[in-house]
C-alpha cells in the first residue's frame, strides 16, 4: 500500500514538470515572435480584403475599375480673381455731347458790307451806353433789360425772318449778351442771324460811322 502510494505520487510529480516545461517552451516561443518578424513572414498583413471578391489582392494590383477612389486633394484656398478694368483704348468712347449751335460770327469788313446792304442791326449792350454812341440804324436790345422780350416780339412781327440780322456787343471773346439775343431772335424764326465779332469797339477803330441818342438812326437802304 504504501508502496503504491510513493509511486502514483512520484508519477503526478514528472507529470508537473513536464508540464511546466512545456508552458515556459510556449510562452518563450510567443515572446520571440512578438519582437522579431522576419520580413514575409506576415506578407498578408498589408493586403486590404473587400467584399467584392478581391481578398487577398494588394490595392495596387487590383483593377483600375474596382480600386476605391482616390481622396481628393484639397487645394489651397485661392484668392478671387480680379478682373482689370478695361484700359480706356478698350472701352467703348462715349458719344460726343453736341454743343448748342452758336451763332456764325464775322469780322469787321463782313460786319460793314452787309450794313450798306441794308442789314437790320441789333446793339445787345446796356440802354445808357448804347445813348452815348452805335451803330447807325442799330435797334437796342439788351438781354439784361426787362424790354428783351418785348422788343424781340416787335422786331418779329414787322421784320422779315429771312433777311440777314448782324448782333453786335462789345469785344468781349465770347459775345455772351449778342449769343443771348440771337437765341431769341432764332426762337421767333430769324434764320439768318450773325454775330458782329469785336462789336462796337472794333467799328470805332475803322472809323465807320456812329450815331447818338435814343433814336436808331437810318440804316443803309431806307
Amino acid at each position: 500500500m504504501k508502496k503504491t502510494f510513493i509511486q502514483l505520487s512520484l508519477v503526478v510529480g514528472i507529470a508537473i514538470v513536464l508540464g511546466g516545461i512545456y508552458n515556459f517552451s510556449t510562452s518563450s516561443a510567443d515572446n520571440h515572435l512578438g519582437l522579431t518578424v522576419k520580413d514575409g513572414r506576415y506578407a498578408n498583413a498589408l493586403v486590404c480584403k473587400r467584399s467584392s471578391g478581391d481578398e487577398g489582392v494588394p490595392i495596387d494590383q487590383q483593377p483600375a475599375g474596382t480600386r476605391p477612389p482616390a481622396p481628393a486633394a484639397v487645394d489651397p484656398v485661392k484668392p478671387p480673381v480680379v478682373i482689370p478694368a478695361e484700359t480706356p483704348a478698350e472701352q467703348e468712347k462715349p458719344a460726343p455731347v453736341e454743343e448748342e449751335a452758336k451763332t456764325p460770327r464775322i469780322l469787321i469788313d463782313e460786319a460793314f458790307e452787309e450794313w450798306e446792304d441794308g442789314a437790320l442791326f441789333i446793339d445787345a449792350r446796356r440802354s445808357k451806353v448804347y445813348v452815348k454812341g452805335h451803330i447807325p440804324g442799330a435797334v437796342s436790345i439788351s438781354p439784361w433789360e426787362n424790354t428783351r422780350e418785348e422788343r424781340v416780339a416787335q422786331l418779329a412781327e414787322k421784320e422779315d425772318l429771312a433777311a440777314p440780322v448782324v448782333v453786335y456787343c462789345t469785344r468781349s471773346k465770347d459775345c455772351e449778351d449778342s449769343e443771348m439775343i440771337s437765341g431769341d431772335l432764332k426762337q421767333l424764326g430769324f434764320t439768318e442771324v450773325k454775330i458782329f465779332q469785336g462789336g462796337y469797339p472794333v467799328w470805332l477803330e475803322q472809323e465807320k460811322a456812329v450815331t447818338e441818342g435814343e433814336d436808331p438812326g437810318e440804316r443803309p437802304g431806307q
